[in-house]
């Protein structure tokens, strides 16, 4: 568990007997995760933001929607939530999956070339980043994180779904022959690393904090190379600043339908980007309406600051963030003034 997700969780069961004002939370939430963002951008050129708010599978504040279900009862926060939808990304028509085209695999972080079987599996997250494509499942209670490559050399030396604390022994060049390693984490909880090539020229890796390694080979049954979804879900991007582009997108849906959120990264070849941030919360009641900026003939609003958000949607936040060298106000505008998103933000079917 990371710091933001423990002041998070703190918060939660600090007003389990009294509202919570969700907007609020997120809101000082995402910046803290703003702050962490802009020092792995320096360190490493890499941004997690939203998803260290959304991706804790917990629901923020009484959520009810219509046709819900009955209540769940949050353990140890006493917050009634509403039980996890599944969503699974929308799927990219005309578009290769990772068998017919695996040199694309990586290439575009709009696009992912892979999928799933329908049953047995849920989506927590899914992302396209470096070259490298990637799905947090989970596998009957298990979380499990797949990663595709074009190549070995692509794949980050360190599995994306080991935990922080793993000593270095599981942290291996794999060799893609189907074998299993294990390692002992934190806490004495068993680590399982698997890495295979489920296609010529695809290479796979999937890790998963489980008592056996069935979930992995349960993850490989179910993957599905002949398909392709989009990343973004219910936003796109479709207007960028001269000399820049797509460099990262990364969906969370593990708490839908209380809850997800979208993160894109654009940039060119300096030290500078554009992070694009959709937060959706079902608990959100109200939301600003009245901007100091137009973009596009639609209301916009800059606090002050390195960030201007674009307003009327419902629930929802669509904001651009500058950091580092090159960009300002003018580029977020152009990216927020081409962003299209999906009019209802409640149905994945819709996306």
């Amino acid at each position: 568990m990371t710091d933001l997700d423990h002041r998070i969780g703190q918060t939660l069961r600090e007003r389990a007997e009294g509202g919570v004002d969700t907007d609020r939370l997120l809101a000082a939430a995402v910046t803290r995760g703003r702050v962490r963002v802009r020092r792995r951008r320096t360190t490493a050129g890499t941004a997690l933001g939203v998803v260290a708010v959304l991706g804790l599978g917990v629901a923020i504040g009484p959520v009810r929607l219509p046709d819900a279900g009955p209540d769940v009862v949050m353990p140890g926060l006493g917050l009634p939530a509403v039980a996890p939808v599944p969503v699974v990304p929308p799927r990219a028509d005309n578009v290769p999956g990772a068998s017919a085209r695996p040199d694309l695999i990586g290439a575009d972080p709009q696009v992912l070339h892979f999928g799933f079987a329908p049953d047995g599996l849920r989506y927590l997250s899914w992302s396209v980043q470096d070259g490298v494509e990637m799905a947090r499942l989970d596998v009957a209670g298990h979380t499990v994180t797949l990663e595709l490559s074009a190549s070995a050399e692509a794949l980050p030396r360190r599995a994306q779904g080991l935990p922080d604390e793993l000593a270095p022994d599981l942290v291996t060049d794999g060799v893609f022959d189907g074998s299993v390693a294990r390692a002992t984490g934190p806490h004495g909880v068993r680590v399982w690393l698997r890495h295979w090539q489920p296609a010529p020229g695809v290479y796979a890796r999937a890790s998963a904090v489980a008592d056996d390694d069935r979930d992995l080979f349960d993850v490989a049954a179910a993957l599905r190379l002949d398909q392709a979804h989009r990343c973004g879900g219910p936003l796109r991007l479709t207007a960028l600043p001269a000399g820049t582009q797509l460099r990262r997108c990364e969906v969370t849906v593990a708490p839908f339908p209380a809850a997800f959120g979208v993160q894109m990264m654009v940039s060119g070849n300096d030290l500078g980007a554009i992070q694009v941030e959709l937060q959706y919360a079902a608990s959100i009641v109200g939301s600003r309406s009245e901007g100091n900026r137009t973009i596009g003939g639609r209301a916009a609003y800059r606090a002050g600051g390195a960030e201007l958000e674009l307003l009327g949607f419902a629930k929802a936040h669509l904001t651009a963030i500058w950091m580092g060298q090159g960009y300002g106000e003018e580029a977020a505008a152009t990216v927020l003034g081409g962003a299209q998103v999906a009019e209802y933000l409640d149905r994945p079917a819709t996306w």
